[in-house]
């Protein structure tokens, strides 16, 4: 495992590992092609799905648990600043903890396990990033994509509206739109059934990998 922050070195370190896993990739009688994400297709979906997501589970809070239940003091914990101040530290700690989550799902069925997981964070975006350095199975790399979203999002949502938290389905809100990028990475998934992924080290998307005809 490897912790770093993203600078020259560590991207060209990544580059080169990437050319040389096509290379290898090769010999075995793959090549590599590219699905690339549109960053500003990616924001629209956020925004969508913000939207959606907050349209169902908040009105599906009050169908179970009533309107009293939807106390707008409560929506971030705590009433006033602190309970913004709070919700805001966790969400934080949050975005670090999802990809976490990604590195702990994809660990397992790598040959060299965590050794070939890094995490890292990007000072230019002020993000937190998690990079597998060995090619995935489509099923493998998907648990591994979708596995924060179910945890952080879905997962508090539901047990929020059971529970009469509604701090938790705010929370989870967040949480789901916080994987919206990996959901719509899941969703090019379908035209890439029977090949090996790889997150592209400097390109929005991943490397697929798949046999020469």
């Amino acid at each position: 495992m490897r912790i770093e922050v993203e600078n020259d070195r560590v991207r060209a370190r990544k580059k080169q590992e990437y050319e040389d896993l096509v290379a290898e990739k090769e010999k075995e009688g793959f090549e590599a092609h590219l699905e690339k994400i549109s960053v500003l297709g990616a924001n629209v979906f956020g925004i969508l799905v913000m939207l959606i997501t907050a349209a169902i589970t908040f009105p599906l809070f009050v169908v179970v648990n009533g309107s009293d239940a939807l106390d707008p003091n409560r929506v971030f914990g705590f009433p006033g600043y602190v309970g913004l101040l709070f919700f805001l530290v966790l969400y934080a700690v949050s975005i670090f903890v999802h990809e976490f989550i990604h590195g702990f799902f994809w660990h397992f069925p790598c040959k060299k396990k965590w050794g070939s997981i890094d995490f890292g964070f990007n000072p230019k975006n002020i993000t937190p990033y998690c990079h597998c350095c060995e090619a995935l199975s489509v099923p493998v790399y998907f648990w591994g994509a979708i596995a924060p979203t179910l945890i952080l999002g879905v997962l508090p949502i539901i047990i929020g509206i059971f529970s009469k938290i509604l701090f938790l389905v705010t929370l989870g809100v967040v949480g789901v739109v916080g994987g919206c990028g990996d959901i719509l990475v899941i969703w090019t998934l379908r035209k890439h059934k029977d090949c090996q992924l790889f997150d592209h080290p400097y390109e929005v998307g991943y490397a697929y990998f798949v046999k020469k005809q």
